[in-house]
């Protein structure tokens, strides 16, 4: 196997990044956030662990966090099947790992690979492997595999336990995970190193490692939300929707930033204590929430309408300022049809729907340049003119983005019209009295 040069400076990298980042951080999520970058050294091989929850994504997240660096990932080997991913891959400095599904003849080549993982640590630049191993659609942390921990020992041991290895924690959340302009966060945690465990782990590696690997999954859990009982996770999801808001009072924070993030990790604990102290407190919260959740389904709105329920009287206004709009979305919107309709033809063939932002993000930065400059093409031939042509041609992707916010404020819009219009027609005193309850549980 050709691992090539991953450990050096690639230049055509570079300027894809660049590129890259530009959609990545501006347009295609709606807000990104990075916290505690100043925590990853310079100076040493550093190794960064972090959680995934969103395929390709997460390694873009990590990727964009830092300028200047080039990290190399390890990913499991099965989505390099296809030769031409495969060679994306290497160029984005992706190296496969091969499991004993991949057959025990593949395990060899992982020394290969675990090699040039340590020439690229010992060149000081930094290795990326998500412990997990395989990601998962939950605010969940679950069991970490042990190659970056073997990896991080090896070297030390390969010198004498003075390389000076650190592992950095990394947490990274998603607002939502497949939708286009929702929120990103990524945040670095203290680096940790290895020193403490050198005397044990030159008795028992085995164990040392295994003991390591326990404070490492707790570093992980406190950089995102964990919810431990995932047959409570869609109670617990939307509990922090419902009560975000009151609990950032009364701990005096402010929800953006990194301000959600933390709120949410409260709300979860509240919610895990109760469980542990009264248990039949905790299934009443549960059902509570659950009760709360079908009804948004039934009303098909979500819990920000029942939240800013006094501003449905605006309506009428959202909906004069739409009518204004209208000519700035239809020429966002028919402009950009093959943009909007072309993920969806793909994305329904996937197996896997956590690579639904992974095809979207792709199709961003490759395939809608060459669909907008074939468009601008013919808009040339028709008016034979270059200023109307690059005019044109630059404000496809700016109104196509403000006719999606235009669309995503007639889908609330209408979400409000139906939960006040059955306001009128029922007693719903119950619903919006239900969310109330379920904070004064919580605070």
């Amino acid at each position: 196997m050709k691992l090539g040069k991953v450990e050096k400076v690639s230049i055509r990298y570079t300027l894809l990044k660049i590129y890259g980042k530009l959609i990545h951080d501006i347009f295609f999520y709606k807000k990104v956030t990075y916290i505690g970058i100043e925590n990853i050294p310079h100076d040493k091989p550093v190794l960064i662990a972090p959680n995934h929850q969103n395929a390709l994504m997460d390694a873009l997240a990590i990727i964009y966090a830092q300028k200047g660096k080039q990290p190399v990932f390890l990913a499991r080997s099965d989505i390099f099947k296809n030769s031409f991913i495969a060679k994306m891959l290497f160029f984005l400095k992706i190296l496969p790992v091969f499991r004993l599904r991949d057959g025990k003849e593949k395990l060899k080549m992982n020394e290969l690979i675990y090699e040039k993982t340590i020439e690229v640590l010992e060149n000081k630049r930094q290795v990326v492997i998500f412990p997990e191993a395989t990601h998962i659609d939950k605010r969940h942390v679950r069991e970490l595999k042990k190659g970056i921990q073997r990896i991080a020992f090896m070297l030390e041991e390969k010198h004498h336990f003075k390389a000076g290895v650190v592992i950095i924690p990394c947490g990274i959340y998603y607002s939502n995970y497949w939708n286009f302009r929702s929120k990103l966060l990524v945040k670095f945690g203290k680096p940790i190193g290895l020193e403490s465990y050198f005397e044990d782990y030159k008795k028992d590696p085995a164990k040392t490692i295994f003991k390591f690997t326990d404070e490492l999954h707790a570093k992980i859990k406190e950089l995102v939300i964990h919810i431990e009982d995932l047959n409570y996770h869609y109670e617990y999801d939307l509990l922090t929707d419902i009560c975000d808001t009151k609990i950032a009072e009364d701990l005096g924070i402010s929800l953006k930033r990194g301000g959600k993030l933390m709120v949410d990790q409260t709300i979860v604990k509240i919610a895990d204590t109760l469980k542990s102290s009264d248990f039949s407190r905790f299934e009443n919260l549960m059902q509570k929430v659950k009760t709360y959740g079908e009804k948004l389904k039934e009303y098909k709105i979500k819990d920000h309408v029942v939240e800013n329920s006094e501003k449905n009287n605006l309506i009428f206004f959202r909906s004069l300022f739409m009518l204004i709009l209208l000519p700035v979305f239809l020429y966002g919107y028919i402009n950009n049809f093959i943009v909007y309709r072309l993920p969806g033809l793909i994305i329904g063939k996937l197996k896997d729907r956590q690579f639904e932002s992974s095809v979207k993000y792709g199709l961003s930065i490759f395939i809608f340049p060459i669909v907008y400059l074939i468009q601008a093409v013919a808009v040339f031939f028709i008016f034979k003119s270059w200023l109307i042509t690059l005019a044109y041609f630059i404000t496809l992707p700016i109104f196509g983005l403000i006719a999606f916010n235009i669309h995503r404020i007639y889908v609330k819009t209408i979400a409000r019209f139906r939960f006040k219009f059955r306001m009128r027609r029922e007693n719903v005193s119950d619903f919006t009295g239900m969310r109330s309850e379920i904070i004064a549980l919580i605070k």
